[in-house]
């Protein structure tokens, strides 16, 4: 399988592009750099071209461009600039006839011929100065904004895509659908691109020495808060309660209320001078380069936290999702991550003179200057799995264990069901089980030497990880909903959840019955504590029970006013979370049996996990939301909530790492990796179909999916 940095496609071009910028549905991206000098003039190319093959769409000659970006819904590209190629005045002077003129005089005449007869350029005629916008697909052009002076040097788009932010001699508001000017604020001189609130609202720009807060319903500025230095960047917190605005030697934090200054934080050890300066994504990160070193600094703090050595002409960019930050320079590409300075990729090339992530932060565009040529690559930056097995059907259910070896087992039900077994780092086919019915669980032993399945024929498997030996088969009436394994002392013995209103314990070596408890409806779910101590199940009267793992007996009961959608035990067994379609998340103290907390979303559940070290609580609803818990207060207190564009269907807690990784449901498959105590994002796995499983291995070294399109996939299991 390939690596991150994998080459997705490249693109000749006849200039060498020093802006790329990317369309927000990712299927399309511009460059724009230097291409023709028609004195005086230097003239610049514009290429539009396809995300996917990079193949050119079209392309226009422009003067003086400062900025060129794609609209949100990526139907239209917006410049600002001399709108068109520089156009020659020439003048036509007469032949001579040279057959009438005295022999002395022939010699002049045919040099005047030669030299002075003839069309002339006399002049050039420079294209008049506009903001414009043109259709992606064919370059028609939409509208056109009169703009003599060149005023307009950076454009941004509003999240809603309807209006157009251009700043620099003066702040302006564009329609963006006609380019009819909205409002302007001709004192606001900015050489920073403005920013929008993701309601797009309110519009901030800064103006020198000041920022200031645009109400761009009312037209109207809100605020204007002076600071002593002039400003090189700002951004948005990511609640946009505040503004992080930078000078040379300071970071001030702007309450976007009134602009009120609510802290201010040295820069430790500041990069002085004219430098390139960025912002990360909610601006708790700053980098700026020198003329030897791009130095990153937390603005929460003001501390330098590393520094990487660079070239003259480096360009530097922000991952917009990832920690991450891309380095181009005249030798080539780096990649480190923005929390550690550790390189995550890099690579020798001609020399760059632009680069983009695209809004995802999946792909990195590289635009240089080759050999005679300019030149375009894309680059996936997206974790790519390291092996993987292919089903003939949707993969519903993934483990993995570490031991004896990395192993993965997967299960398909299409054509037929069957359990596939391979090498999770090569994706090397071990064996393959055919089996009845449709398998509904599976789930590897503690010490990964066998794998259980519980099957819709009513069957509960054992085999044998090394041969592939079925050790027993325990066979039921109804379908088999769950299995797991009692681990700590519970011999590995198989436990089971049956529609047949029972839940067993069965031992290892023969399948002989522990304990049966009757329930009385079928029971849906079923799952052990770490240290063996507990059982709990679910069951379809909307019930879950704590059960004593020798005996069976039942040691607690928790009622829902829904159907129970999942259950999991603290890694010290202290605690249960149970969660339901009632969008209650009940938290249990199994040393007292009583309920001690409660989540509460606005919709079903559709998981909960524990961090491994038992602190922290995650519960995820189809509201959208995941609820982080302090599960360690008495009582349990919530610590914040994350808000995401798609439901969250599994949540998964790295087993060595605070880390925690969450499936998004469609339309854009997607698990996400995150770092709780931050919100920091650490990767993000696309998926082409739904994913239906996940898992980590028991080392933490290998993170498995199951998904629809067929692929059993493994990744590494940290970034």
């Amino acid at each position: 399988m390939s690596d991150i940095g994998e080459l997705l496609a490249q693109t000749k071009l006849d200039f060498a592009p020093s802006e790329i910028a990317w369309g927000g549905n990712g299927l399309s991206l511009t460059a724009f750099g230097p291409y023709r000098t028609n004195a005086p003039y230097k003239t610049q190319k514009l290429s539009v071209l396809d995300a996917g093959s990079g193949e050119i769409r079209w392309s226009t000659e422009a003067l003086d461009m400062a900025s060129a970006v794609i609209s949100p819904d990526g139907q239209a590209v917006v410049g600002a600039g001399g709108d068109g190629p520089v156009e020659p005045i020439e003048k036509f002077v007469p032949f001579l006839d040279c057959s009438d003129i005295p022999p002395q005089e022939q010699e002049e005449c045919e040099r005047f011929n030669q030299e002075e007869a003839g069309l002339h350029i006399v002049g050039w005629t420079p294209p008049p100065h506009r903001t414009w916008a043109r259709a992606m697909d064919s370059s028609v052009v939409l509208w056109r904004w009169d703009d003599p002076d060149g005023n307009v040097r950076h454009l941004t788009h509003s999240p809603d895509g309807k209006l157009l932010a251009g700043s620099g001699t003066g702040l302006l508001v564009l329609d963006a659908l006609n380019g009819t000017l909205k409002s302007i604020f001709p004192s606001v001189v900015s050489q920073l691109p403005a920013a929008y609130t993701r309601d797009s609202q309110q519009l901030a720009a800064s103006n020198a020495t000041s920022m200031i807060l645009v109400d761009v319903t009312a037209g109207a500025v809100r605020w204007t808060t002076g600071l002593p230095a002039a400003i090189t960047a700002f951004a948005f917190t990511p609640d946009e309660t505040a503004l992080i605005v930078t000078t040379e030697h300071e970071a001030f934090t702007l309450r976007a209320e009134d602009g009120v200054i609510r802290e201010t934080v040295a820069l430790e050890e500041p990069v002085l001078g004219t430098a390139v300066t960025a912002l990360s994504n909610g601006g708790r990160r700053l980098l700026r380069v020198g003329p030897q070193a791009m130095v990153l600094w937390d603005v929460t703090d003001g501390g330098r936290r590393f520094s990487v050595p660079v070239s003259a002409s480096t360009r530097v960019r922000f991952n917009p999702v990832l920690p991450e930050i891309a380095i181009a320079s005249a030798s080539g590409v780096k990649v480190v991550n923005s929390l550690l300075g550790t390189t995550v990729w890099e690579k020798a090339t001609d020399p760059l003179t632009g680069l983009a992530f695209s809004r995802d932060g999946q792909r990195l565009a590289l635009g240089g200057q080759g050999q005679g040529t300019g030149f375009l690559h894309l680059h996936s930056m997206a974790p790519t799995s390291m092996s993987s097995l292919t089903f003939e059907g949707p993969v519903r259910e993934i483990a993995l264990t570490s031991a004896p070896e990395p192993l993965a087992v997967a299960a398909g039900h299409e054509p037929e069901a069957k359990a596939s077994l391979f090498r999770a780092d090569t994706g090397e086919p071990v064996l393959e089980k055919k089996l009845p019915g449709e398998i509904n669980s599976l789930e590897f032993s503690p010490d990964g030497r066998h794998f259980a399945t519980g099957n819709t024929d009513g069957g509960v498997r054992l085999f044998r990880t090394d041969t592939g030996e079925r050790r027993w088969l325990a066979p039921y009436t109804a379908p088999v909903e769950a299995v797991t394994f009692l681990p700590s002392g519970g011999g590995d013995d198989v436990v089971m959840a049956c529609r047949d209103k029972t839940a067993r314990r069965l031992t290892l070596d023969d399948k002989k019955e522990v304990w049966m408890f009757k329930h009385p409806q079928p029971v849906t779910r079923v799952t052990t504590s770490a240290d063996g101590r507990f059982v709990a199940t679910a069951c379809a009267d909307r019930s879950t029970r704590i059960l004593a793992p020798d005996t069976g007996a039942e040691l607690a009961a928790f009622s829902h006013d829904g159907r129970i959608r999942a259950l999991a035990f603290s890694a010290p067994g202290s605690l249960l979370a149970t969660g339901g379609d009632d969008g209650a998340v009940l938290i249990i103290s199994t040393a007292t049996g009583k309920e001690i907390g409660r989540s509460q979303h606005t919709s079903d559940v559709t998981a909960v996990a524990f961090s491994q070290d038992g602190k922290l609580l995650a519960t995820a609803g189809k509201d959208e939301t995941v609820h982080l818990w302090d599960v360690e207060a008495d009582p349990p207190k919530k610590v914040r909530t994350l808000t995401f564009p798609q439901t969250i269907t599994r949540l998964l807690f790295h087993p060595t790492e605070p880390q925690l990784a969450l499936v998004n449901d469609d339309p854009h498959p997607t698990v996400v990796i995150l770092e709780p105590a931050t919100d920091t994002e650490l990767a993000r796995l696309a998926h082409p179909a739904t994913v239906n499983d996940l898992a980590f291995s028991p080392d933490g070294k290998l993170l498995a999916t199951a998904c629809t399109d067929g692929l059993a996939r493994v990744y590494p299991g940290l970034r």
